[in-house]
């Protein structure tokens, strides 16, 4: 099976690469322009079989027929790189009359053209990718994410080796990893999605993350992966936060107006009234110079007159909650019960109340208000309690998320819960001030106090069966 000298001569001449292989599918001759091109000598080629190299599949059946076949395919050269090529395979025919094949291989330079455009592609697309300040990755067609850009790998702290698959997912805040759980259905559905969540940044603070998801195709039409974006909006979610905040502030604020409004023409009117009432009925005896009842009178007119100084007060300190506030420091809710149970010490000892608290946390807050809070809280306890009914009184605290619970709860006569809500507005009293002292204010105060700690108010009650007062104390939050 060899060659005549004619034709291996003409064979070696020729520019383009040949190869002939035998019956066997034994290569029995490369050319001169096969050797430059794929870099393998024909001893070193016959340890490899062509087909292999080509990575295709023959229809060898149209060779048998004397057809030709040609293809356009890649060709793995000895240094690892790949061309692109144009490939024909004949029979042929050696001088001893033994079938063979012939390979007729030129490069394709339309589609080498093609491969350098795409290379020079991926370089600028990898370039400008790193370059962008929005963290870029791609998945797949099985979603398996197998790029980021630098941009994400700065922010992650981590290597391309720890993110792609599903490496990345670490670093998704615990709380946020159910979002994947919905996003995975549409990504079946192939269609754009947009999600937000928290990602672990490199110095294990978690951010605030807006992703974007879009399907990507490829020239035949099918799914070839997603590519996303993530942009770090931790800074507008705080101003969005903050925003709210202001609102919600600005809104109670004009609720305090309101109330105020209903204070001046009606809470401290009605004292006023008074006074006026018994000061124009002593005028009166003195002019008839009718002294009987005058004392009566007076009396009566001055207890109008220290009422009126008490809301006058009481209003004040309620508007000094938010303006007259101390800066938030580090607060032993255990040493500020000490404080209130040595304040009432007194009234404590008067009714034999039992006050139990223990571990409570230590927070961040404004320690005056703080002790002013649960001092209004207990002092209600002792205030309400019921007849030959010794007061127990027991304080105690939780974790919720974000905030700690705190509840107060006594065993006194308990509230109706058609009045849940009225309680904690100014002067809205649900007892005659001869059955129960005090303007009415105290709860009032308790919720502003509640409210400037970034937390809520409420309570739980059956009559006769006490009350338990709860509120939560934000754990971390700017003085409002």
């Amino acid at each position: 099976m060899t060659l005549n000298k004619l034709m291996r001569d003409f064979f070696e001449e020729y520019t383009e690469a040949i190869v002939i292989i035998d019956d066997k599918d034994e290569t029995t001759y490369v050319n001169k322009a096969f050797v430059q091109l794929t870099g393998y000598t024909l001893e070193e080629f016959k340890a490899f079989s062509l087909r292999t190299l080509l990575e295709v599949k023959v229809n060898y059946t149209n060779i048998l027929s004397d057809k030709n076949y040609r293809w356009e395919g890649g060709l793995k050269c000895k240094d690892g790189t790949d061309l692109w090529m144009r490939i024909s395979i004949s029979p042929f025919h050696f001088e001893d009359k033994s079938e063979g094949k012939i390979y007729h291989l030129s490069a394709n330079p339309t589609q080498e053209q093609l491969k350098s455009l795409l290379k020079e592609s991926e370089t600028r697309f990898t370039i400008l990718a790193d370059a962008t300040p929005v963290m870029i990755w791609m998945t797949d067609e099985s979603n398996l994410t197998y790029y980021f850009n630098q941009t994400w790998l700065e922010f992650t702290g981590s290597k391309l080796e720890d993110e792609i698959g599903t490496g990345w997912f670490k670093n998704v805040h615990p709380d946020d990893r159910s979002i994947f759980s919905e996003i995975k259905k549409l990504l079946t559905d192939n269609i754009n999605y947009s999600c937000e969540y928290r990602l672990k940044r490199h110095d294990d603070v978690y951010r605030h993350i807006l992703e974007i998801g879009t399907p990507r195709f490829l020239a035949d039409g099918s799914f070839g992966g997603y590519m996303g974006s993530c942009l770090d909006i931790t800074e507008m979610k705080t101003a969005q936060i903050e925003l709210a905040n202001q609102t919600k502030e600005l809104q109670r604020s004009n609720e305090e107006l309101e109330q105020f409004a209903y204070v001046a023409s009606h809470d401290l009117q009605e004292p006023l009234r008074t006074v006026n009432s018994y000061v124009q009925l002593v005028k009166k005896r003195i002019e008839t110079q009718r002294t009987d009842g005058l004392e009566e009178f007076m009396e009566y007119a001055v207890d109008g007159v220290n009422r009126m100084q008490g809301l006058i007060n009481d209003l004040l300190q309620y508007s000094r909650v938010n303006r007259k506030g101390s800066p938030f420091a580090t607060v032993d809710m255990n040493e500020v019960l000490k404080i209130v149970v040595a304040h009432l010490a007194n009234k404590i000892a008067e009714n034999k109340a039992q006050v139990e608290f223990s571990n409570l946390p230590i927070l961040q807050g404004d320690s005056f208000q703080l002790i002013r809070l649960c001092q209004n809280l207990i002092e209600n306890a002792l205030k309400f309690k019921a007849e030959e009914t010794i007061p127990i009184i027991k304080i105690a605290a939780e974790e919720k998320g974000e905030f700690w619970q705190f509840s107060i709860k006594d065993n006194g006569i308990g509230i109706d819960q058609k009045f849940y809500n009225r309680i904690f507005v100014i002067f809205q009293r649900l007892h005659a001030r001869t059955d129960y002292e005090g303007t009415g204010i105290g709860l009032a105060v308790c919720k502003k106090i509640v409210e400037r700690h970034g937390g809520e108010i409420w309570v739980e009650s059956e009559v006769g069966k006490g009350c338990t007062f709860y509120f939560t104390i934000k754990k971390q939050l700017k003085a409002l």
